[in-house]
């Protein structure tokens, strides 16, 4: 069997939730209304809080506070909404959501954030595109714990026994990994190609070259830096984890930043993470 099979096979790709696919359907339809999509998201109250916050988030540098749907909706954009709006469903789709699932959201969020910061020293990537595709790059391992959380336990604890990566001890114990799951979830959810691309090929510095649309090259090494930098601080692990080696100094290589960047980006994404990781459990 190919990859592909075995793992549709084995792991259960849910359907985006409902309420997510009526906002994308209005989103992408030309003759919808703003009015349609405000009522279409207030439907549901977490998505809309969601949406609210990030409009409020420092990452957008509003001064005064945007208190109304309408308003985030003009500051994010449609295309931002659309995907703030899949990346809020994917909090959906955990069957359970104990202290595994607790910690997958926190490294989801931590990524997402250190991808803000990084997006801040590469001017060319866009902010929002880093933003989300930090929330949405572990989408796999959610769908791995759904469907197999025993093994998705074992696979954690060999990691932090073996100090290997997890993308390593993934293909040991399943024959697969979380990228590859990821990618067909994200195509399966109707995902832009460029959202997919980064889902798959995070861990995938030697692949990078591929790529005729430098900015995809861009894209993968701002969240794979961004997750590298979470695991080496511990972010949704049970501790720092500074022996595993995800690629850091590739990863600035790739993105032309220079190694004495590092402490500084490290320094500014520790003082986010505790502010937005409050604003988005409240």
């Amino acid at each position: 069997m190919t990859s592909k099979e075995i793992i549709l096979k084995a792991v259960d790709l849910p359907a985006v939730p409902m309420v997510a696919a009526r906002v994308i359907e209005l989103i992408d339809n030309p003759n919808s209304s703003l009015q349609e999509l405000q009522k279409a998201i207030m439907a549901d109250q977490s998505m809309t809080s969601r949406i609210l916050k990030i409009a409020n988030s420092s990452f957008y540098g509003v001064r005064q506070n945007i208190d109304t749907l309408s308003d985030a909706l003009s500051i994010l954009g449609l295309k931002v909404t659309r995907l703030i709006v899949l990346a809020a469903a994917t909090r959906g789709i955990y069957k359970r959501f104990g202290a595994v699932e607790q910690k997958l959201w926190e490294h989801s969020l931590g990524v997402s954030i250190a991808a803000g910061v990084i997006s801040l020293i590469i001017s060319h990537v866009r902010r929002e595109e880093a933003v989300v595709a930090g929330l949405l790059h572990d989408v796999g391992k959610v769908a791995i714990n759904n469907s197999m959380p025993d093994k998705f336990t074992q696979i954690l604890q060999k990691v932090n026994e073996s100090k290997l990566p997890l993308i390593i001890v993934e293909q040991e114990i399943l024959g697969f990994d979380h990228t590859e799951v990821g990618y067909y979830l994200a195509q399966k959810w109707g995902f832009p190609d460029l959202l997919c691309e980064v889902i798959l090929k995070h861990h995938s510095i030697e692949s990078l070259n591929k790529y005729t649309d430098p900015y995809i090259a861009l894209l993968c090494g701002t969240i794979g830096l961004a997750d590298a930098i979470c695991v080496r601080l511990g972010v949704g692990y049970i501790r720092p984890l500074p022996e595993i080696d995800l690629g850091i100094e590739k990863w600035l290589k790739v993105l032309d930043i220079p190694e004495n960047e590092i402490d500084k980006i490290i320094g500014i994404f520790k003082e986010r993470f505790i502010i937005e990781k409050m604003a988005y459990q409240n």
